[in-house]
């Protein structure tokens, strides 16, 4: 499997898998409008008050404060939909608040709902726009840099919301701007390596992936993804070393091993063997892991060894049964075996696979799976 098949199933295809909670967006907003009071879940009852009172009447700055902070702790708690309500009543009393928009956005968007938080986001990010151009004119530095800082959170997720819509032009814009607005920032970093790959671009890809890897060197996702960009850009020595050392970081994350796995099995030779045996060690840690599974069951049939292969072939298609690879290599494997029965069995699912996929190309299975954080 290449790298960019690859990063496409565990990554989904740039931007558009990760639910926005996964980008970390949350902690700048958080911290702009004070301690999340509400540590203890509230009530739905309680809520639903809250959300009346908001409506009813313009609330005062320490009750806005406190319904914010509601808001995220309600979103913390993954309750999307009341948060989503509750920021949304916010926005509507403060229409130029970074913090209720962006809030909005976030929840709106986690809610399942990418349509309606992308206007949102819109907003988050004039608002936050606006508020920085106030601050600069009263040469109010730091507010300043709070404001860009607001505005860079708000662009990450626009481009997650636009991405999902299949605009990869328009979340590359969004994400180069929140870059340079703030380069310390690793979900801008992180979000513009995924848009840069996305986009074909893996050097430059590579470059942000690194950015976030010294923003955050604990980051599995960012390790992977650095990993896999300089894979594609040609960068074997570079991507192995990178696969190891998130292995070496992260010992329970299976993707270290699994991309380690694949490139020594492609690169041949003695190496192939210890390719082998990362990805045995990926499926200890995660048994589910398709990639591996259908990477190691491959290897092995190329290897003369199609009776270990069955094993992780079947489960590679129980995992993934739109999908025709591990058929294809378990035809292949039953062929080696002299079950011709089994093989065409196996032959004649793939048929039916490529057959179901030209009548509805968008109804094709794949797995989802993330990087472990």
């Amino acid at each position: 499997m290449s790298a960019l098949a690859r990063v496409k199933r565990l990554g989904q295809a740039a931007l558009a898998a990760a639910p926005a909670a996964a980008f970390a967006l949350l902690a700048p907003f958080v911290c702009a409008v004070g301690r999340v009071a509400a540590q203890q879940s509230t009530p739905p009852a309680r809520v639903a008050q809250v959300v009346e009172q908001v409506r009813r009447a313009p609330p005062a700055d320490d009750a806005y404060a406190q319904a914010l902070a509601l808001g995220y702790a309600l979103f913390n708690e993954g309750r999307y939909d009341e948060s989503a309500e509750l920021f949304g009543a916010l926005a509507a009393r403060r229409p130029r608040d970074p913090s209720a928009l962006y809030g909005a956005a976030l929840a709106t968007f986690d809610a399942g709902r990418a349509a309606d938080a992308e206007p949102l986001a819109r907003r988050a990010v004039e608002a936050a726009r606006a508020a920085a151009a106030v601050a600069g004119a009263h040469a109010q530095v730091a507010d300043v840099r709070s404001f860009n800082a607001r505005t860079a959170d708000a662009l990450v997720l626009l481009a997650v919301t636009i991405a999902v819509r299949g605009d990869d032009a328009g979340a590359l814009k969004s994400a180069r701007e929140a870059a340079a607005l703030a380069p310390e920032s690793f979900d801008a970093q992180f979000t513009l390596g995924r848009a840069l790959y996305g986009a074909g671009d893996a050097p430059a890809a590579a470059r942000a992936f690194r950015s976030a890897v010294a923003l955050k060197p604990g980051d599995a996702r960012a390790r992977f993804f650095l990993a896999t960009s300089l894979e594609q850009s040609g960068d074997d020595a570079g991507a192995l070393a990178a696969y190891r050392e998130l292995a070496s970081r992260q010992p329970r994350a299976a993707e270290g091993h699994l991309g380690a796995g694949v490139l020594l099995v492609k690169h041949g030779g003695a190496e192939a063997e210890e390719g082998l045996k990362e990805l045995t060690r990926a499926l200890e840690i995660n048994p589910d892991l398709y990639e591996a599974r259908v990477a190691l069951g491959r290897a092995l049939v190329a290897r003369g060894r199609a009776a270990e292969a069955v094993e992780h072939l079947r489960r590679a298609a129980e995992l993934a049964p739109g999908n025709p690879e591990p058929h294809y290599q378990l035809s292949m494997a039953y062929r080696r075996l002299g079950r011709k029965e089994d093989a065409d069995a196996e032959s004649e699912i793939v048929r039916r696979i490529h057959e179901s996929r030209r009548a509805t190309p968008t109804a094709q299975e794949k797995p989802r799976v993330a990087p472990t954080p």
